[in-house]
């Protein structure tokens, strides 16, 4: 392969005019165009007009199968068939990588998606999640908004261990809920003793713990009971930024998910969320990029799942809002020894975009060449391969 500009990921400047050979789905060497090695017989494809990035994470989606405008969602099967176009839509916006954080389908995608070529990212699936009270995961709802509720330390390590053997990526638990069915609310669901026994039953199966959680109660709670990641994550006093930017836990904004919506409830969460991140920027938290998108006509999966780093880049520098979508995520999933930066040995899960993304993050949402472990997926570039 042959990029008129490499952005590796590694937080290295750019380099121009590079080759990047590619073999068994893993990248085998980087080096100038004028001084590769590169076979004659290779195939080449030439992206001397573009610049060439690692895949893009969203670090916080569902893969519900629901379509734009839906009311009541349809069969199971007819989900999952939606929900397969969806992750190939993901794909081919340049999202190799995602963790879905709440579906019965997300599992079924993973197990049973075409690899050669792959017609799907690479998914951490958490199933269901895990919560202590009623709320928009509990309301009579079908199984696509399913949840499990734990009642003390000894439910949540059984739930824990249930989950492990369901064969998830991730554990996912509900720490705050709202009034009624209002899921983006600071009323805590579980105790520290609870998160801390799903904590510590997960991470003794070697499963990370994600928290849906908002407001400084139900995050500091989160944080003392050792979650790895925090989900929202706004509403949250100085103190409480203090002590997430001390432990270890990392913070997932989701942005997207209120900025794109009109009404008035959705924009006052949207500036809250804002004015959370820039606390948190001067804290010191650490940041990964999710669009908590589930496909509906507001947040349909795409090249709109992009849209997530250029909102990051209103608080974040650019260099950091890219980041939070490629190294950092990867970082944070624990799948950065395969992907989130081009380098020798890694997964070759790359995209090309005409246009620098530092100087313009809305170009994330133009990617027209992507390549997932190896094997091109969509070459929609001008530069025709050879």
């Amino acid at each position: 392969m042959l990029a008129g500009h490499l952005l590796d990921g590694t937080g290295v400047s750019p380099q121009a005019d590079v080759a990047i050979q590619i073999a068994g789905g893993r990248i085998e060497s980087i080096e100038s165009a004028g001084a590769s090695s590169m076979d004659r017989d290779s195939h080449v494809v030439d992206l001397r007009g573009w610049w060439v990035l690692p895949g893009l994470i969203d670090a916080h989606m569902h893969l519900w199968g629901l379509t734009p405008g839906e009311v009541v969602p349809a069969d199971f099967e007819t989900r999952l068939a939606n929900a397969r176009e969806q992750a190939r839509a993901l794909l081919h916006a340049g999202f190799t990588t995602v963790r879905d954080l709440g579906s019965p389908i997300s599992p079924w995608i993973r197990d049973s998606s075409s690899t050669n070529p792959p017609t799907a990212p690479r998914i951490l699936a958490a199933h269901v999640g895990l919560t202590g009270a009623r709320g928009p995961w509990l309301i009579p709802q079908p199984s696509w908004w399913e949840a499990r509720v734990v009642r003390g330390v000894a439910s949540a390590r059984d739930a824990v261990r249930r989950l492990h053997d369901e064969g998830v990526d991730v554990v996912k638990i509900g720490a705050s809920t709202g009034p009624g069915a209002q899921g983006f609310g600071d009323i805590p669901t579980l105790t520290v003793g609870e998160i801390r026994a799903v904590c510590e039953a997960a991470h003794g199966l070697g499963l990370p713990v994600a928290a849906h959680a908002i407001g400084s109660e139900a995050v500091r709670r989160c944080v003392v009971g050792g979650v790895d990641t925090i989900e929202h994550g706004y509403g949250l006093s100085d103190d409480v930024c203090d002590l997430v930017a001390a432990s270890d836990a990392w913070i997932v904004p989701t942005l997207r998910t209120r900025a794109v919506r009109a009404a008035a409830e959705a924009q006052v969460t949207a500036w809250e969320q804002v004015k959370t991140l820039r606390l948190g920027v001067a804290a010191g938290i650490r940041y990964a990029a999710g669009t908590d998108s589930v496909g509906d006509a507001d947040t349909l999966h795409g090249p709109g799942n992009a849209l997530e780093m250029e909102l990051m880049g209103r608080v974040l520098l650019p260099d950091a809002a890219l980041a939070a979508g490629t190294r950092e995520a990867a970082r944070m999933l624990g799948v950065v020894g395969e992907t989130g930066t081009l380098e020798v040995g890694k997964c070759a899960d790359l995209i090309a975009v005409p246009r620098d993304p530092r100087r313009d993050l809305s170009v994330l949402q133009q990617v027209e060449f992507v390549m997932s472990r190896g094997c091109v997926v969509r070459n929609d570039a001008s530069a025709a391969d050879s």
